[in-house]
Order: C-alpha cells, then structure tokens, then sequence
C-alpha cells in the first residue's frame, strides 16, 4: 500500500472539511502529530482509524485508498439525507423543493402522483453553480437514458460518469456562514422577509 496516495487523500478531506489538523486529530481520537505523520505518507494508519474516519466522514475506503474517485460511501437513506443537508449549505447553489401530497381521497392517478422534485433554476445570478448543476443533470439524464435502452455500454456509461466528475471537481463550492441571532433580531429579519414577499402590514 502506497502511504503517499492515502495521506494525501486524508488530508483532502482535512481540508475539504475546512478543519485543521487539531481539529480532525481530534474529530477520529489521535494526536495531531500522528495526523501529521498520515499526511506526510510517513505512517499507516490502523484499521480501525481508518474505520474511524470512514464512518465519521461518510467516506469510501477504496478513495482514501487510491482505487476509487467515489469519495462518499453510501449505505442508507441517512446518508443520503446527509448529502442533501450539505448540498444546502454551499453559498453558489440554492435547490427547490416541489411537493405534491395532496391527492383526492388519497389516491394515486395516472396523472396525479405522489412526488418530490429538487429543482434547481440554471439562471439563478445569487447561486452561479446552478447552471452547473443543470448541465451536469441534463447530461446525466441523456447518458442515463441511453443506457437503460441499451444504446449505449456500462463501460462508457462509468467512463462518462468518471469524466464528468473530474470535470466538475475543477469547479470548488465554499460554505455558507450562519451566525447565532438573538430573538429580536431574529424577528426583525422574519418581519422584513414577511413584508417584501407579502407586502407591508395594513394598519387599522
């Protein structure tokens, strides 16, 4: 095993968590001096740091190792919904979410289905990436179809996946910044959203 391929990849994920290395000694119980020496190809983690770190970070083994450019290992439904809160926190995408719920007397028609779509608008000035997003979907929905119709192979279906993520990885997010308010400032903020979507309070 190449020590030099997995501290680099440790200290990948280091810093795409924008932790440093205190912090993610910290985060899966070594010392920031071990950490150091995993980056540096220097030492080889154990079995179970390593363990540690996949589970803690959601990360494929075969990434961290070299043998794959899949860094998120998916397992559940839980991962999944980790994905979509950390999609939500990213400054250059915002996504919608269209609900339909309400079906008469709770029955599914062919035309009325039960559904949850995520929409991202491509024109969005205030989250320039959408239009990534809105590309690398329309693209996937082509290949995708082309596939299951048998048009085209699994192998150049996983080539165009893997091309499509080096592609994309060129393109960095950065992390939206919340701040602890207090209920008065809270409320002025709430007010002021209220009155530019719904127009000012009417006085009596």
């Amino acid at each position: 095993m190449d020590n030099t391929i997995l501290g680099k990849r440790i200290k990948e994920l280091r810093t795409n968590n924008n932790l440093n290395q205190k912090e993610f000694a910290e985060s899966i119980g070594i010392t920031q001096s071990t950490l150091s020496s995993y980056e540096n190809g220097n030492a080889m983690p154990s079995n179970d740091v390593l363990v540690e770190i996949a589970t803690k970070y959601h990360m494929s083994l075969d990434w961290l190792f070299g043998l794959s450019t899949s860094q998120t290992s998916i397992t559940s439904i839980g991962d999944i919904a980790d994905i979509l809160f950390q999609i939500d926190e990213f400054k250059e995408l915002r996504f919608e979410l269209e609900i339909n719920d309400h079906l008469p007397n709770d029955i599914e028609t062919e035309e009325n289905h039960w559904y949850t779509a995520i929409k991202f608008y491509g024109n969005d000035s205030e989250h320039p990436q959408n239009a990534s997003m809105c590309q690398l979907l329309g693209s996937f929905e082509e290949n995708r179809n082309s596939f299951e119709t048998y048009w085209t192979t699994k192998e150049l279906f996983d080539i165009w996946k893997r091309n499509r993520i080096e592609y994309f990885s060129e393109m960095p997010l950065t992390k939206k910044e919340y701040h602890e308010l207090d209920n008065a400032t809270r409320l002025k903020f709430r007010n002021e959203l209220a009155e530019k979507k719904y127009g000012p309070k009417s006085q009596p």
